[in-house]
């Protein structure tokens, strides 16, 4: 054997050793349709477009009045994950591994009954489901094992408002430019509704602590949000029977700056995973 043949099989022998310890990466499938590139499922309405990426992460786009996604700065972030109850009752949210997602349907974009399952960190295994059904989303999971997590686990969604007239705030140094603002952002509302039936109609502008019981309440069931920044559309959110949703924040600020609301289920009355976020926009 010559030299130069030798190096060939000492550099194709260490490839096969490198490839060998390489982990292997068994993520979801995308569509290959061109808009749905890199998305397993996705939905698009005259309101909104959702899309849950392959690695696992998904986002809500509202529409604009010319039929396209509003500024990536003002979509709204869904993150599903598990949360764990420390001991001093601290609860963290535990990382999903993109790479443990799996299904048994294939990536699309007309999303009925869709079945997720994957891991956390420390191997608890939990589901997600998506449905979309006369423009609306239907989501839910839930907690099928805990691994090697030994302290109390629960599921959970998150929908992230972020603060959506962070760029029209920059811009407002005089007087004009103010009151400008304020008429635009007039009709901006938010309406609560707890789960024991009290209606709550709360400031997007008043400095507060969103997880308080005044705005959360007992919990909430359903709310409704108008944004002049997504052209005047409203976001209703409901939570299905066993379950409900919590605001939360960095107080003290507004609403307006930006909140997260967090929809959990009552996994002792929900077992099966029955319980869902319904999500809409008009």
């Amino acid at each position: 054997m010559n030299v130069t043949k030798s190096r060939m099989v000492v550099l194709a022998a260490g490839l096969m050793g490198a490839v060998g310890v390489l982990p292997v990466r068994a993520a979801l499938p995308s569509m290959k349709e061109k808009e749905w590139l890199g998305y397993f499922v996705g939905v698009q309405t005259r309101a909104f477009q959702f899309g849950f990426t392959s690695d696992g992460k998904a986002t809500i786009k509202p529409m604009g009045k010319k039929g396209e996604p509003v500024s990536s700065k003002m979509a709204i972030p869904v993150i599903f994950k598990v949360m764990e109850t420390m001991p001093d009752g601290k609860v963290v949210s535990r990382q999903i591994q993109p790479e443990s997602l799996e299904s048994a349907q294939p990536a699309t974009d007309k999303p009925e009954n869709v079945v997720i399952k994957g891991k956390i960190t420390g191997d608890a295994v939990f589901e997600i489901f998506i449905n979309a059904e006369r423009g609306e989303l239907a989501l839910g999971g839930r907690l099928l094992e805990p691994g090697n997590v030994k302290n109390p686990l629960q599921f959970a969604i998150d929908l992230r408002i972020p603060d959506v007239y962070a760029d029209a705030k920059k811009k407002t140094g005089d007087k004009k430019e103010q009151k400008a603002f304020e008429e635009k952002t007039a009709r901006d509302r938010l309406l609560l509704i707890w789960t024991d039936k009290k209606r709550v109609k709360q400031s997007l502008t008043d400095k507060v602590d969103a997880s308080s019981k005044e705005i959360s309440g007992p919990g909430i069931a359903a709310m409704q949000l108008e944004l002049s920044a997504y052209d005047d559309k409203k976001l209703e959110v409901t939570a299905s029977e066993n379950s409900s949703i919590q605001l939360e924040n960095k107080p003290p600020a507004s609403l307006i700056e930006g909140f997260t609301m967090t929809w959990t289920a009552d996994s002792a009355k929900d077992p099966q995973g029955k319980a869902r976020l319904h999500i809409g926009m008009k």
